[in-house]
């Protein structure tokens, strides 16, 4: 039985520490956008198609099969900033010149796949769900009961009817205490974002980073060199978990044990070797931002590449990687995805103001952050990581209503 308590409205804010990512799960539709020098301009289509002057030119051009001369013509023959809902900065010159390439020479395996973070829909605004914020702090309660519970590499799925992890730690779904945990989503300004490039680093050194695709991302620390602090709705009726009492001084304590000591061991193991100099700069105010934490402060990451370590449970990580040509699994954690090559992802800090703040031991460099090898937690992934299909030019064509 778990134990409610009156509900609590704590004064949160909430501060990105590196780039964040928090997707739709789709790549931005191809006649959604265009790119205008460093910029990428949502656009209207509708309004655009409506205002065209020669409704017989448009009619032939919608008559071909090429969504990629229909791309070049709408990117020629609109005004970006008379018909754009919405812009970003684009950070990365390889999509510049990929866009450009797509334009003038109409390839249509070039499709320039970008993607976006959640928008507000009447606004046009970015914005962070709370359930990605709640899901990552679901992982780090969870991770501090996993030997109470019985927690083993099993349980990571169902079988045959018995309980996975999340029932053995919380209890089934219509008991589940976090719902006495509620985090609304956080807004933010419309030129909060940009456009990077991810790319996976290896620890192998003779390795190239590979390109992953185009992302929007929210800004951090690490690229704007200044915190920014965003308001978050944060309510808890503390509640009752495997004999321990649940409140915002236990979650804090529950971040900091489980995120931490992740940071510090992929900070060691990542970016404290030779050739990572740029990136270790990148870095210094967001080390120094988490050694200066207080009591009341907690770290935590969310968000698309925050890799396997932080969204699985310690003690009994066992995640399945590919096998090699011997049919042995591959390693894991052995790469990270970084915005341009150089930022880490979703790194985050959360601000109780209405806590009592004192200073932390200064430890955080000498902390153990030995790599404990299931998991997962019930978040709601928005981002998934299927691509999508190729657009399809009937969508277009339905799309393509003129009204005379």
């Amino acid at each position: 039985m778990h134990e409610q308590q009156q509900s609590k409205k704590h004064c949160v804010n909430l501060s990105l520490l590196t780039p964040l990512h928090v997707g739709t799960g789709q790549d931005l539709d191809p006649f959604s956008y265009v790119i205008d020098g460093d910029r990428l301009f949502f656009i209207d289509l509708i309004r655009w198609i409506n205002h065209f002057p020669d409704k017989a030119l448009l009619d032939k051009m919608m008559e071909t099969d090429n969504f990629a001369a229909v791309r070049t013509f709408i990117a020629k023959n609109i005004s970006a900033k008379d018909f754009a809902v919405s812009a970003v900065a684009i950070e990365c010159p390889e999509l510049l010149t990929t866009y450009r390439n797509a334009i003038e020479r109409q390839d249509p395996r070039n499709q320039v796949l970008i993607r976006p973070v959640m928008r507000n829909e009447i606004n046009g605004h970015p914005y962070i769900p709370g359930s990605s914020v709640k899901g990552a702090i679901r992982t780090a309660l969870a991770n501090r009961f996993v030997k109470k519970a019985g927690v083993t590499s099993a349980d990571d799925r169902r079988v045959r009817g018995m309980p996975d992890y999340n029932e053995k730690i919380f209890g089934r779904i219509k008991d589940d205490p976090m719902r006495w945990l509620k985090i609304g989503d956080i807004p933010l300004g419309d030129e909060s974002s940009v456009i990077i490039e991810a790319k996976e680093h290896s620890r192998d050194p003779k390795k190239i980073a590979t390109p992953k695709g185009f992302f929007e991302v929210v800004r951090g620390l690490s690229q704007i060199r200044q915190s920014i602090a965003f308001p978050l709705s944060f309510s808890l009726a503390p509640f009752r978990l495997h004999d321990q009492t649940v409140d915002a001084d236990y979650i804090i304590d529950s971040l900091n044990r489980f995120y931490i000591p992740k940071y510090m061991e992929e900070y060691k193991k990542f970016y404290a070797r030779t050739g990572m100099e740029k990136v270790r700069e990148i870095l210094a105010p967001v080390m120094k931002r988490i050694e200066s934490m207080k009591t009341n402060e907690a770290l935590i990451r969310i968000g698309h590449f925050s890799h396997i370590e932080c969204v699985t449970l310690d003690e009994v990580r066992k995640p399945a990687t590919r096998k090699d040509r011997s049919g042995n699994p591959l390693p894991w954690g052995t790469t990270r995805t970084l915005a341009n090559g150089l930022h880490p992802f979703g790194w985050t800090l959360l601000e109780f103001t209405d806590l009592k703040a004192e200073v932390r031991p200064p430890v955080l460099r000498n902390e153990r952050t030995e790599p404990t090898a299931i998991g997962g937690e019930r978040r709601s992934v928005a981002d998934g990581g299927k691509k999508s299909p190729p657009a399809d030019l009937s969508d277009l064509k339905k799309k393509f209503t003129v009204k005379e």
